[in-house]
Parts: C-alpha cells; sequence; structure tokens
C-alpha cells in the first residue's frame, strides 16, 4: 500500500460520526450511538464475501540490458515467474447495517451531522 493511501486509511479512521439531538450531550450521544451500533450488529450479521480482484499469471519478467565497453550487459529487472492471484475480502452486508445503525438513531430524535475529528484524550 503506497504512503498517501495509507495516510488517508489511518485518516478516515480517525473520524467520528456526530449525531445531535436537542437536550443531549455529547457523552448521551455517544452511548446512544453505542447502542444502536450494538442493535445492528446484533440484526444483520456480517456476510464477508471473498472475490479475486486479479487472477493469477505468468509474469514474463523483465530485463534491462546495455553495452559497456563494447560488451553487452543485461540485468534481470524483475524475475520471470507465477504471480499468485489476488483476493479482497468484505462484509457485504455492512451497508443494511450501517442503515439499521442511523435508523435506530433516528428513531430516537438525532439527526446526523457529519463527521468529527476523533479525539484521542
Amino acid at each position: 500500500m503506497c504512503k498517501p493511501a495509507l495516510f488517508l486509511l489511518l485518516f478516515l479512521a480517525a473520524c467520528a460520526e456526530r449525531w445531535e439531538k436537542p437536550g443531549v450531550t455529547e457523552a448521551e450521544a455517544d452511548a446512544a450511538q453505542a447502542a444502536c451500533t450494538r442493535f445492528a450488529a446484533a440484526q444483520i450479521m456480517p456476510n464477508l464475501v471473498t472475490e479475486m480482484t486479479r487472477p493469477g499469471w505468468y509474469d514474463p519478467g523483465e530485463t534491462s540490458c546495455w553495452k559497456s565497453n563494447g560488451i553487452k550487459r543485461c540485468e534481470v529487472v524483475r524475475r520471470p515467474g507465477w504471480r499468485v492471484a489476488e483476493y479482497l475480502t468484505y462484509d457485504a452486508n455492512a451497508p443494511m447495517r450501517q442503515a439499521v445503525r442511523s435508523s435506530c438513531l433516528t428513531n430516537q430524535g438525532f439527526t446526523y451531522k457529519g463527521l468529527r475529528p476523533l479525539r484521542l484524550f
């Protein structure tokens, strides 16, 4: 994984949803979110799906050649050989579980206000 993608992943993971309801403290809102998360998890079980994103293939490799003092020299840049297939596993029920969680909070009178930075202290 490249460093910019890793940074973006860490940045997104460091955010939390902000749900508000008049007269409710942030701690009470956090508790309601946790309760709705547990409720949604109990209602919609994970459905892990694995898909092949790239089949296995034969890589012919790469060789770089040049002349030095009239002599042809070559260097293997990438060795030839079979490369393994690549797979991605994801939870197909995650969007449905998120919808149940959001509905739970909305039914309690909360309004979604976007993401907030996660506080570390």
